[in-house]
């Protein structure tokens, strides 16, 4: 029988791809293509929810940073597989957010703060340049 120790172990570990180092790593790595437009999606939706953050401090920031990655590289890379596998790792982010404890409420707050930042973010890239991200 497995411990709940390990599932809590397996439980973070998930949830540290909505991580601000994580975060960085993706960003480090739109400076090696260099990827302009997608650099400027990831800064401007980051800035977006640190400013959702200073108005209110209530939800999950993980998946707030989960949901903007998931949706920002599924859209850089178009493809379905990947797509497919980002909302299969995005929601396996959120069944483990609800079993380390997190509230419902805190939950649903970062899953909307998190696609509020991602729409900023992709209107803000958008604005600044024409045609696709790759």
């Amino acid at each position: 029988m497995i411990s709940k120790t390990w599932y809590k172990e397996i439980a973070r570990d998930i949830i540290a791809l909505g991580s601000i180092v994580f975060y960085f790593l993706v960003i480090g790595r739109t400076l090696v293509g260099p990827f302009w437009v997608f650099l400027t999606f990831l800064c401007s939706s980051a800035l977006a929810l640190l400013i959702l953050y200073f108005i209110h401090k209530e939800f999950e920031s993980y998946l707030a940073r989960g949901i903007i990655l998931a949706i920002g590289t599924s859209y850089f890379y178009g493809n379905f597989i990947f797509t497919l596998f980002a909302t299969v790792i995005y929601f396996l982010m959120i069944v483990s957010s609800s079993f380390l404890g997190n509230s419902i409420s805190k939950i649903l707050k970062g899953i909307i703060f998190g696609l509020i930042s991602t729409v900023v973010g992709y209107l803000i890239s958008e604005s600044f340049f024409e045609g696709p991200w790759y």
